[in-house]
């Protein structure tokens, strides 16, 4: 028996979809596709699936034998498009995600804002059984769009409202919380900041992928630098010293972003905020 690969993968399934009446249509999106940013030894395979019992397929995957034995598989929420996907490590630590939609969301996918930006890297057609995908598909990526002014106000105030938060939560003992309050949402809130400020900068059509994705090529390296120190270990001491820096690091770039868009800095909030959470840390001693 040959040695599974994704070029098999894709094979049986094209044979079994060929003859399952529900699956309508299927695409390849994300590295497989792309003309950019190519699939390495790394990727995995993302399929993008609509069907007319898209229930079942997810619910059910003794059908995933007609492709290969799976090893691992579980469902997710998608990362993109607001539905559910079945993902799945076959023999060699192949990942394939099939994501399953119905058919019925297929003409409003491009409606989403996220969809449209993954179509817009790369498809590839494997099944249009209805012939409906090629209004669908985009040809060529959207101009980019910077947040508004009232979206990058309302991240700030979000932000210097969870570094009081964070400060609280380390005070009452919560360290796993506060961890993850500083750590996940806080550096949500950071790195959609640093978006904003390089594109401002280098123009909107700037390349910053999404969520975190790339991160290590497309950020500054002076800011690349700064995140060697803005996480901590499962240690109160250390989650305050990130807390601080998150912080010192969230003012710099929002001044820069206020600046460049003629915004007023919400300097009350920041201050505010840096205010409460040195008067909490002041109040303990850390030795």
């Amino acid at each position: 028996m040959s040695k599974l690969n994704y070029s098999k993968i894709i094979k049986n399934f094209l044979s079994f979809a060929k003859d399952e009446e529900s699956i309508r249509a299927a695409i390849i999106v994300g590295s497989q596709a792309r003309q950019e940013k190519t699939a390495d030894q790394w990727s995995d395979l993302d399929l993008v699936i609509f069907s007319t019992d898209h229930t079942s397929l997810l619910k059910h995957y003794k059908w995933i034998y007609h492709i290969s034995k799976p090893m691992i598989t579980f469902l997710e929420k998608t990362a993109v498009g607001g539905g559910m996907e079945r993902r799945v490590l076959f023999e060699g630590g192949l990942d394939v995600d099939f994501a399953i939609f119905p058919t019925s969301t297929l003409d409003d996918m491009l409606n989403q804002k996220e969809v449209s930006d993954v179509f817009s890297r790369g498809v590839k057609v494997l099944i249009d059984k209805d012939h409906r995908l090629k209004s669908i598909i985009p040809q060529k990526k959207k101009t980019p769009v910077i947040p508004s002014k009232e979206k990058i106000l309302n991240d700030m105030h979000d932000f210097w409202y969870h570094s009081v938060l964070t400060a609280k939560k380390l005070r009452r003992g919560e360290i796993l919380l506060s961890k993850s309050i500083c750590d996940s949402y806080m550096k949500n809130l950071l790195v959609s900041l640093i978006k904003t400020e390089i594109k401002l900068r280098k123009g909107p059509d700037y390349d910053t992928w999404h969520g975190f994705r790339f991160f290590e090529q497309w950020a500054d390296p002076d800011i690349i630098e700064s995140f060697k120190k803005l996480y901590a270990p499962y240690d109160e001491k250390e989650i305050w010293h990130a807390l601080i820096k998150t912080m010192n690091v969230y003012e710099k770039m929002a001044k820069k972003v206020c600046h460049s868009m003629g915004i007023e800095y919400p300097l009350v909030a920041n201050r505010y905020a840096v205010q409460l959470v040195e008067k909490m840390l002041n109040e303990i001693d850390l030795k």
